[in-house]
């Protein structure tokens, strides 16, 4: 296809959700559709911050399906191709990359190294934090 005769990206975003929502389940589409709905408003809150609640009755729906698919539709948002490829960092953590860092093992590999350390400093920083919670309580 040449990029006269592309489509542009609502119309690939637009495609994507109407094949998603044919093959899914009813439910982790409305999930779905939630954590999309969240995450546009957490992007256009002023201070970068935002939650997204979903009721206890609709965490069984949010799958590692679903999870994947919210990155897909943020990639095609973010770079208005359908040509991303979601790489699993480990420890369920997932990320968006293009089709040449994917195919990279060493990119790749430094990717989930990088996720690695991040979760690291994370649990450390979480045990410095219940400690100085448990010594004030």
């Amino acid at each position: 296809m040449d990029d006269d005769t592309a489509p542009d990206r609502a119309a690939q975003l637009s495609l994507y959700l109407d094949t998603l929502q044919a093959r899914m389940d009813p439910d982790q589409f409305r999930v779905l559709g939630q954590l999309l709905g969240g995450t546009v408003a957490a992007l256009a809150s002023p201070d970068g911050e935002g939650q997204i609640d979903i009721d206890d009755d609709d965490q069984v729906h949010l799958t590692h399906e679903v999870k994947q698919e919210l990155l897909a539709v943020l990639g095609i948002v973010a770079t208005g191709t359908m040509e991303q490829h979601i790489v699993d960092l480990g420890d369920g953590s997932m990320t968006v990359m293009d089709p040449d860092t994917a195919a990279d093992p060493e990119a790749v590999q430094r990717m989930r190294d990088w996720a690695a350390q991040q979760r690291r400093e994370r649990k450390h920083t979480d045990a410095v934090l219940r400690g100085i919670a448990e010594a004030t309580d």
